[in-house]
């Protein structure tokens, strides 16, 4: 039986914490998601230090942090006093996980938040390195960033992240050819998801392939501002800005001869493992973050607008063949790290801070 017993934090709806630990249960490791006791988030943050001393007791020895947005106090909102109160409440916890002996692990799929959590994001990855046993890290590009802006780990782990795939994506037959190549962007929509970038490309170019955009934005000024660009193409593009649930993810990947993200800054991207695996060509930017990446399976161009537009203007003309031979690279790289390999090494590095 495995000595393993961890606290997970946050419960989210992102698909990686159970593509994780599904096949970590299967090796007997006892997972139990933290700060969920009730439906009420201030009771939760209230009861977050009594259920840590709780987990303790019962033996759970690892707290695995993945995101830090659930420690910003309820009701912060912009408020500078209260987003520093919330900085020193994440410090507070850490202090209190190490003196009741949990191992902190976090699993860094951001070098800084999308969004700000706290008054001082910079200040608060230090605090969290500085509490961390092991940080994991998807790729070495994000080691080398925290350390950076001052958060070296003590101890670290580069171990990848797997396609977010269902039998259906894995199931999606090449694009039939087509007059048009299409291309689709997929995802939830930031600002450093670099969406409005796109639309300002496509409209600059006289010949370009059909774009499809469907993702939540739940920024209420940069959707306006992409209804407004989309509305100027006249049709151009097609553009949904709502939650896209996986058989309509399917449908417009069926459609689709390549996945283009113009991603202004990123750490790890799971949308692009996903059109890997689907054995669609990602257009990307040419960051570190993508360096693992084998060249015949995506497209890359020089970061920004210019080598956006180079790159969807070659896709415009690309034969139909090229298309395929890489869209069947893309799926093989996309393949090339199974969930249970991942859940293998995740608890070898668990098991190895125990020992």
């Amino acid at each position: 039986m495995s000595d393993v017993k961890i606290v997970a934090v946050p419960r989210d709806s992102n698909p990686y914490q159970e593509l994780l630990y599904q096949p970590l249960r299967a090796r007997e490791v006892v997972v139990h998601y933290a700060g969920m006791l009730t439906p009420s988030r201030t009771l939760n943050t209230a009861l977050f230090p009594l259920e840590l001393v709780w987990c303790r007791i019962r033996g759970y020895n690892i707290f695995h942090l993945h995101w830090t947005f659930g420690f910003r106090l309820p009701g912060a909102g912009g408020s500078t006093f209260l987003l520093r109160a919330s900085r020193w409440w994440f410090a507070v916890l850490l202090w209190l996980v190490g003196v009741l002996g949990f191992r902190v692990v976090w699993t860094a799929h951001n070098v800084l938040p999308h969004t700000p959590v706290f008054d001082d994001d910079v200040k608060a990855r230090r605090t969290l390195v500085d509490a961390c046993d092991l940080v994991i890290a998807h790729t070495p590009h994000a080691l080398e960033a925290l350390a950076a802006i001052g958060a070296k780990p003590r101890r670290s782990e580069v171990i990848p992240l797997g396609p977010y795939t269902s039998e259906s994506i894995r199931r999606l037959l090449p694009p039939a050819p087509s007059g048009t190549p299409t291309v689709l962007y997929f995802g939830q929509i930031t600002p450093h998801k670099g969406v409005e970038d796109l639309l300002n490309v496509v409209a600059a170019l006289d010949v370009a392939p059909d774009v499809i955009i469907a993702g939540r934005c739940m920024d209420p000024t940069l959707r306006k501002r992409l209804v407004a660009a989309a509305a100027a193409l006249q049709g151009k593009v097609v553009m949904s800005l709502e939650y896209v649930p996986e058989p309509d993810l399917v449908k417009l990947l069926a459609a689709a001869d390549a996945v283009v993200f113009p991603f202004r800054r990123v750490t790890t991207s799971s949308s692009v493992m996903l059109g890997l695996a689907a054995g669609r060509v990602p257009i990307i930017p040419d960051l570190p973050a993508f360096a693992g990446l084998p060249a015949a399976a995506v497209i890359r161009y020089p970061p920004g607008n210019r080598g956006l537009a180079d790159a969807l203007g070659a896709v415009a003309t690309m034969p139909p063949e090229t298309l395929a031979t890489m869209g069947s690279a893309a799926r093989s790289a996309g393949e090339s790290v199974s969930w249970d390999e991942i859940a293998e090494r995740t608890a070898a590095a668990m098991h190895d801070l125990l020992g």
